[in-house]
């Protein structure tokens, strides 16, 4: 043991340990209370302003940080100081350790950092956007619609029969007085959803009538003549049909906003993803159950 204190470097290390223990207790009260400083300058305030805004765009949260009146700035900074406080404390009782809600929180907090590099994504240009349609077409397909009124006999309080040989009968007399669209009220039952459907999508026309009176209606020509009777799922119909509308894929220029609202989505996405897949390449993932 003797021998290894006369070891120059020994004694170097012992000289230097000497020196740094008794700086700390000449300075005990600045060591102490060094954990309850909070150093707060214009780059701290200037991020937490944009996480507080959730904007990742610095030259707006700088304008708005010099422009910032004194009172201002006191709050922003009081506000900064106690988030600060509160976290220090929290983590000198360890609460974060072994909390899923914390836990939870934290990785919805990376996972809301990881979009901060959509800002670093190239705008897309007008050959991705027609790209991107003419991948996704189906996607903008509009549905077939239809415009009309219909007189409504039920057959829930009669036979089948019976109340299609009424509605025969009346549709005789619609053609005969022509029955313009507007005065349809004034004839047949009530009915249990509408009586004028005009721009529907067929899907809603299915939910009130059925499927087999959609299927009838989306044969029928515009005309100016009463047609039918259609049978639905509560009786029989006739129908005053203006206007028919087949499905169809619009061209680009139709939905050119949407197209590039939801191509942005998806890049954003990718983004996100790719960040997160760079993230976890920096780890080796184990599964120890398996081994």
């Amino acid at each position: 043991m003797r021998n290894l204190l006369k070891e120059p470097l020994v004694q170097f290390l012992l000289i230097a340990l000497v020196f740094l223990g008794g700086r700390r207790v000449i300075n005990a009260d600045d060591y102490a209370n060094e954990q309850y400083n909070i150093l707060i300058d214009d780059q701290v305030l200037l991020q937490f302003m944009q996480l507080q805004a959730k904007t990742f765009k610095p030259t707006e949260a700088m304008a708005a940080l010099k422009g910032m009146s004194v009172e201002d700035r006191q709050r922003l900074t009081d506000d900064y100081a106690r988030n600060e406080v509160l976290f220090r404390e929290a983590m000198a009782l360890n609460l974060n350790k072994n909390d899923q809600i914390i836990r939870r929180r934290l990785i919805q907090k990376m996972d809301y950092l990881a979009q901060g590099f959509y800002d670093e994504a190239q705008p897309l240009t007008e050959d991705d956007l027609r790209a991107y349609y003419a991948e996704h077409k189906q996607e903008y397909k509009k549905p077939a619609s239809a415009t009309f009124t219909h007189v409504f006999i039920s057959s829930d309080s009669r036979a089948v029969e019976e109340a299609k040989g009424i509605a025969d009968a009346l549709l005789q007399t619609l053609n005969t007085e022509l029955v313009p669209f507007e005065n349809a009220p004034r004839y047949g039952e009530r009915f249990l959803y509408n009586r004028n459907y005009v721009n529907r999508d067929d899907d809603e026309i299915g939910s009130h009538f059925g499927d087999g009176f959609r299927e009838q209606l989306f044969d029928y020509q515009v005309s100016e003549q009463w047609q039918g009777p259609l049978q639905s799922n509560y009786g029989w119909h006739l129908v005053l049909l203006v206007k028919n509308t087949d499905s169809y894929i619009p061209e680009f220029e139709e939905v050119a906003q949407t197209v590039f609202a939801d191509a942005q989505r998806q890049q954003q996405r990718e983004i996100k993803r790719q960040t997160i897949d760079e993230l976890i390449s920096k780890y080796k993932v184990s599964d120890q159950s398996q081994q």
